[in-house]
């Protein structure tokens, strides 16, 4: 092969190595970027608790954090059936204990307040479930926000 042009050849595909690596660099860039963001400020649920750049939250340290329309309103609506859920468990409690003291002094109808406690308790478990893929939709809608910028 003649030198000049393998020279030429050689110097070509040089800057054209160059040019590619040049691109994928500020790429990559961009993925750091959106890495650092996505690790400090976008909040995961783990059960019980939320965790927000290595700091752990709780459901009512969530409310600063919902700005827009949509996730705000799920966010309020969750908070709403998680009230209803707790207002289901403590009645479902003195139900049952209702239920326990009438048992002992042999009343008749005692066996009526435990079932009500059981039915209590069951649809107490419904309202968190809902309320937990409220407060999960409207995470997801925040951190596509803080992510992507889209509403």
């Amino acid at each position: 092969m003649n030198k000049p042009l393998f020279k030429l050849a050689f110097l070509f595909n040089l800057s054209t190595l160059f040019t590619f690596c040049t691109i994928f660099n500020k790429h990559a860039q961009y993925r750091d970027s959106l890495l650092n963001v996505y690790n400090t400020e976008t909040i995961q649920s783990f059960g019980k608790s939320y965790v927000k750049g290595g700091k752990s939250l709780s459901f009512a340290d969530l409310k600063p954090e919902f700005n827009s329309g949509i996730a705000k309103d799920l966010y309020k609506k969750s908070k709403g059936i998680l009230f209803l859920s707790r207002v289901f468990t403590v009645t479902s409690i003195a139900a049952l204990i209702t239920g326990a003291v009438l048992k002992k002094s042999d009343t008749k109808g005692a066996w009526a307040f435990p079932i009500i406690g059981l039915g209590l308790n069951l649809g107490s478990l419904r309202f968190r479930k809902q309320s937990r893929e409220l407060v999960d939709r409207a995470l997801w809608h925040r951190n596509k926000e803080i992510l992507f910028g889209v509403q």
